[in-house]
């Protein structure tokens, strides 16, 4: 006896989906701040984004980002990104500084489980700087 299987479209869909790990994730963006929820992060939260000269548009190395009250920080590389891993829920602000540049404060960055936080942060040079 054959068996017969019937394939639709919306099965093909799925499926391919699946494959390429689309499944179950959402994305938003605001503010430049663009926020993916997927349960391949495995339970953590990540921050990671870019910082580059509002006049310029060049990449900002040695820019320091902060979570406000928590003894996390980083500092970004040769072009201007940066990462920080395996954040605790909760609602942070983020503070961006750097010589010779105005500092920028990010309020209620919302950190979950399962969550990319991409942020891309602009800083404006010092008006004294000239």
């Amino acid at each position: 006896m054959k068996k017969i299987f019937v394939v639709t479209a919306a099965t093909l869909i799925f499926f391919s989906l699946l494959l390429t790990g689309c499944t179950g994730t959402s994305s938003s963006t605001k503010n430049n701040i663009t926020i993916k929820d997927s349960p391949s992060f495995k339970g953590s939260c990540f921050i990671t984004g870019k910082v580059i000269d509002n006049n310029t548009n060049e990449p900002i190395r040695g820019a320091n980002i902060v979570i406000f009250s928590k003894p996390i920080r980083t500092v970004t590389d040769l072009y201007g990104q940066f990462e920080i891993i395996d954040i605790l829920p909760g609602t942070y602000t983020l503070q961006i500084f750097c010589v010779g540049y105005v500092q920028k404060d990010i309020p209620d960055i919302e950190a979950k489980p399962d969550r990319l936080i991409k942020l891309d942060i602009r800083l404006e040079p010092r008006p004294d700087n000239n």
